[in-house]
């Protein structure tokens, strides 16, 4: 009988240990309890309160980066993106403005973006998403209502729009804000989707957080 009290013992010493070490285990964390939760997003800017307007034909906004042969990449009277180059027609004419802002400074959109010069063998055009000045305001002009988007203008205009590439800008942090009726929201989706609407503000911040979100206005739609 000596030799089956001297097994039973080992088995039992063996399974006190084999519970011990399970224990010592779960007591170390190896769940993963104390793993850092993820950071909060940074707190959306308010709407700053001078308001700069823009209404009419306005002066430049910001300062030059892109230079005037910017949309040499762009269109050249072909449909982009499913907008036309036509003959302008302000049937269907609304506004949005769009911002971006490098490191806290301004940059200025290139004028005439979306506007075709007439040439010896192509009549000119005006595409659907066009701009007059480097304010910034985006014009969406066509016979009848249309819902376009922002990277449409990007594709017109011949530059790249990404969450990790604006216009050719890379390697920092880019956040993208719509303004709507004095409301600002962080856009956290695909940048070529959103919306053209009338005075909507897209800003585009690229590096440093901004203290505010520049607020333009206009006269009309």
């Amino acid at each position: 009988m000596a030799p089956t009290v001297n097994v039973n013992a080992r088995l039992l010493v063996s399974l006190f240990l084999s519970v011990a070490v399970a224990v010592a285990v779960a007591g170390c964390g190896g769940g993963g309890g104390d793993s850092a939760a993820p950071a909060a997003p940074a707190p959306v800017p308010p709407l700053a309160q001078t308001v700069v307007d823009i209404s009419g034909t306005a002066a430049p906004v910001g300062i030059d980066y892109w230079g005037d042969k910017s949309a040499v990449n762009g269109g050249k009277g072909e449909t982009i993106d499913g907008v036309p180059c036509r003959q302008m027609d302000e049937t269907f004419h609304v506004h949005s403005h769009l911002a971006i802002v490098l490191n806290g400074q301004l940059l200025t959109i290139p004028s005439q973006l979306g506007q075709i010069t007439a040439s010896g063998s192509t009549a000119g055009c005006f595409y659907q998403i066009h701009n007059h000045d480097k304010a910034g305001r985006l014009h969406v002009e066509a016979p009848a209502p249309v819902n376009y988007a922002l990277g449409s203008f990007f594709k017109i205009w011949g530059q790249p729009l990404a969450r990790d590439n604006v216009g050719g800008i890379t390697g920092l942090p880019i956040v993208f804000y719509v303004t709507d009726n004095g409301v600002v929201t962080r856009y956290d989706g695909d940048p070529a989707a959103i919306e053209l609407k009338s005075h909507r503000l897209i800003t585009i911040q690229i590096g440093s957080p901004l203290p505010a979100i520049p607020h333009f206005t206009w006269t009309g739609t």
